[in-house]
């Protein structure tokens, strides 16, 4: 029988968001949230850093830095770091916002 080990309760949901990598955001799905952390459904789970951030909203002002627990192929799942707590996060490139394109160092980020 399965043991449960998540130390709250979670709620399933279908929630689009988008997890912050060097090249630029990459879309997913919260299939499953509680307060501590999430199961995240996205194409390439695997080669998913192993620490990112995850944003909630598209202009990024609403955002989880999260550590992953477990993956396989199509899904992660993530504790959500708490703020002060140890671990650096990914360094996010300058532009945060999915309409933006990271640009390199001096030049000015471009509107997609």
């Amino acid at each position: 029988m399965f043991d449960e080990q998540r130390k709250s309760r979670r709620r399933p949901v279908s929630y689009t968001a988008w997890i912050a990598l060097k090249n630029g955001p990459h879309g997913c799905v919260l299939s499953d949230v509680s307060e501590t952390g999430a199961r995240i459904a996205i194409e390439d789970g695997e080669n998913i850093p192993d620490s990112f951030v995850l944003l909630l909203a598209g202009n990024g002002s609403a955002r989880r830095t999260c550590d992953v627990v477990w993956r396989e192929r199509f899904q992660v799942g993530v504790r959500f770091r708490l703020p002060g707590e140890g671990k650096k996060a990914v360094k996010l490139p300058a532009a945060t916002a999915l309409n933006e394109t990271a640009a390199p160092e001096g030049a000015a980020a471009k509107s997609v």
